[in-house]
């Protein structure tokens, strides 16, 4: 049998009853725990259920995987920006340029590793139906459903360009 050298899957602590899945580098998900002591395991494509510790375990491949934390917090103080757009997300996941969903107009990223749910980095007036409304990383998915404006770099920016489109808007 040959060994291989991927590192062992582990979790990281984001709060009482959640843990961010991790192996080496990656960010592979999100494990929760409810009331019941049940786990659940979701990532941007898969959900998975389990009953007991052990068959977490099972899954992960480490019989140690709630005792072999990282112990470093998961969440820190630092900024993320994309193409120069500030991320309220610790360590998003930016779109790469050689990926099939980069846009050249949008700084994308993802909250976890291989998700295709898309977030666009920076400020944005929205145009949703009862008028334009502000968002700040929201998701392409809503871009893309209403119209927009921006990126916007700053807050300020894009709450005075917010203010002429509604005035249009009440004009027409």
């Amino acid at each position: 049998m040959t060994k291989t050298n991927t590192p062992k899957t582990k979790l990281q602590q984001i709060s009482d009853v959640a843990w961010l899945v991790r192996q080496g580098e990656l960010k592979l998900g999100i494990l929760n725990k409810d009331i019941q002591e049940n786990y659940t395991y979701i990532t941007g494509k898969e959900l998975v259920k389990f009953n007991t510790k052990t068959q977490a375990k099972q899954y992960f491949g480490n019989v140690k995987l709630f005792e072999d934390k990282i112990d470093e917090p998961a969440q820190t103080d630092e900024k993320f920006y994309i193409r120069g757009h500030l991320v309220d997300y610790p360590n998003p996941c930016a779109v790469d340029p050689t990926h099939v969903d980069y846009d050249n107009m949008l700084p994308l990223y993802t909250k976890i590793e291989g998700s295709d749910v898309y977030y666009a980095a920076g400020y944005y007036c929205i145009n949703f139906e009862k008028g334009w409304k502000h968002a700040h990383g929201p998701k392409l998915a809503t871009l893309e459903k209403y119209g927009y404006e921006g990126p916007f770099r700053t807050e300020c920016e894009m709450r005075q360009r917010l203010k002429v489109l509604n005035r249009m808007r009440k004009h027409v």
